[in-house]
């Protein structure tokens, strides 16, 4: 495995029949590994604009129609490439931000955890944070759609320890507070990699800024004055 790629490709096992992989579903399995490492090569060397679908066919060395079997375009075969390891992201991420108790630690061990995913080519993050702006159809969408919706779950269950160990006392619910921290989230991340170099420690201070003013709000706070000795 590559471990300076954004996205290791993991080779998920073919089905098996009586204990045995079937050489159909094999071969179906080999072809799209060949098809996400050409995408994953093109995309990298080449850019994604100024790769085609005959370009990564051609280097896949599958028919170009055999693309469609499993990407719809273009921006489909890039989530082929990520989807997979996104949904291993989400599910690390919460892991590790359960063990933390103070909501705003918990929440930076989340979103930390996707900064870190990002970070090793940040040309191809680009690209993966631009066209995942309203990808609702496409063979891969689903699957990038359900992701996000397991991110607000989190998110939300958070709020929701939050509340109960009273470190946050909100009037709103709790998805709708986390969709908010998802938004800041996502605003910041982009900020964050749309430079030259960026620099991780430095994105996640800022979002540490982000996250305490959200979570603070911009309501006066109530101060108590001591009382003047007589």
């Amino acid at each position: 495995m590559d471990q300076n790629a954004p996205f290791p490709l993991v080779a998920k096992p073919a089905p098996s029949i009586n204990g045995r992989v079937g050489l159909r579903e094999r071969n179906k399995a080999e072809k799209l590994q060949r098809i996400r490492k050409a995408a994953r090569a093109l995309f990298a060397k080449r850019g994604y604009d100024d790769t085609t679908m005959r370009d990564i066919a051609k280097r896949a060395k599958v028919g170009f129609g055999t693309l469609f079997t499993y990407a719809s375009d273009k921006r489909d075969l890039l989530f082929l490439i990520f989807n997979d390891e996104l949904d291993t992201v989400v599910d690390s991420a919460f892991a590790r931000a359960t063990s933390e108790k103070a909501f705003v630690e918990r929440l930076l061990a989340y979103f930390g955890a996707f900064y870190r995913f990002f970070a090793p080519q940040p040309e191809l993050s680009r690209v993966v944070l631009r066209e995942m702006t309203f990808y609702l159809t496409g063979r891969q969408a689903e699957q990038f759609q359900a992701s996000c919706a397991r991110m607000v779950q989190h998110l939300a269950s958070f709020v929701g320890d939050a509340r109960a160990s009273r470190q946050v006392e909100p009037d709103e619910d709790s998805p709708i507070i986390a969709q908010a921290l998802l938004s800041t989230f996502a605003s910041e991340l982009r900020r964050w990699i749309a430079a030259d170099d960026p620099v991780l420690a430095e994105g996640l201070a800022k979002l540490r800024r982000m996250l305490l003013l959200q979570i603070a709000g911009l309501a006066p706070r109530t101060v108590t004055l001591p009382e003047r000795s007589r």
